[in-house]
């Protein structure tokens, strides 16, 4: 089957003393983060491109009620399971959709539909994802079903310190819109590694969607996986445009994921970025940031 490009666009700058270097000539470098940055605080994913759209992004816009209709039969097919279909934007050769499952197992992740351009139409049949996307996405949110306690502690501890400190998270918006990282929420993702188990728990949802959480329960033992194995990611931006991450915050956040009972065991990595996303990735500014991740990540075991 045919396979799309799905490289994200990275803007490429070339530094120089004065400024940047652009297709315009030379900016400052006040310019240039106008032009490619955006606050968290307004960040919806509008602005979201990927390396090759441009042929294809307008005509995903026109035929989005078709493209919602495939994808939605795709994933019932295929996963059982009913998505809400929040945004298409094109790719080379076609569309990357990001879905939202309805109820639970909860996740986020994509599908890639072919676009003829020449005819104008979608080609429904020919619905894909990379292998092993929505089976570790499925799987974190079965998962999330499993330690419903443990997730609901890490959030209400990320949701706190939000209403405490000078931090926030992504907007909702932007989770739906163009982040495909399994189960999300706008401060903290999942990602299922290597885990043994991610097989037979999604048969289990396959043979049976509308299985309860104590049967899953009974085939998933919460204290022997590998903490390694499950990566969870703690994401935060300062509050404020032209705010620096603040390290007296951040030594906290990591000493509470260090220290604190009552969540999920896993292998944290914990970043804190300044107040700004890259419009075009809806990533985080690497540029200021401050990080506790691989290969020093906090094992919580």
């Amino acid at each position: 089957m045919r396979r799309l490009c799905l490289a994200m666009c990275m803007a490429v700058s070339v530094m120089s003393l004065g400024g940047c270097l652009s297709m315009f000539g030379e900016i400052s470098e006040e310019e240039h983060a106008e032009r490619t940055l955006m606050s968290v605080n307004e960040y919806t994913g509008e602005e979201y491109r990927l390396r090759g759209g441009q042929a294809t992004n307008d005509l995903a816009q026109e035929l989005f009620p078709d493209i919602e209709e495939a994808v939605q039969a795709f994933f019932r097919e295929e996963y059982k399971t009913d998505v809400i279909v929040h945004n298409a934007v094109g790719a080379s050769g076609g569309a990357t959709v990001f879905v939202e499952s309805v109820g639970e197992p909860h996740f986020h992740t994509f599908a890639i539909i072919p676009i003829d351009t020449e005819n104008k139409r979608v080609r429904a049949e020919d619905v894909w994802t990379e292998e092993g996307q929505v089976e570790q996405s499925l799987f974190g949110g079965l998962l999330a079903m499993i330690m419903e306690d443990e997730f609901k502690a890490l959030e209400e501890y990320l949701v706190g310190l939000t209403k405490e400190y000078p931090v926030v998270g992504f907007r909702q918006e932007a989770v739906n819109n163009v982040i495909a990282s399994g189960y999300t929420t706008p401060y903290f993702f999942i990602q299922p590694l290597s885990m043994d188990e991610l097989e037979g728990i999604n048969q289990l949802y396959l043979d049976n969607p509308d299985i309860r959480k104590e049967e899953l329960r009974e085939h998933f033992d919460v204290e022997s996986y590998e903490a390694n194995d499950l990566s969870i990611t703690v994401e935060l931006f300062m509050s404020e445009p032209k705010m620096d991450p603040d390290e007296e915050i951040f030594n906290m956040v990591v000493h509470d994921l260090e220290t604190m009972e009552g969540i999920p065991r896993g292998a944290y990595a914990f970043l804190l970025r300044d107040n700004n996303v890259i419009k075009r990735t809806g990533t985080g500014n690497d540029r200021d940031y401050l990080r506790r991740n691989t290969p020093n990540k906090i094992i919580r075991d």
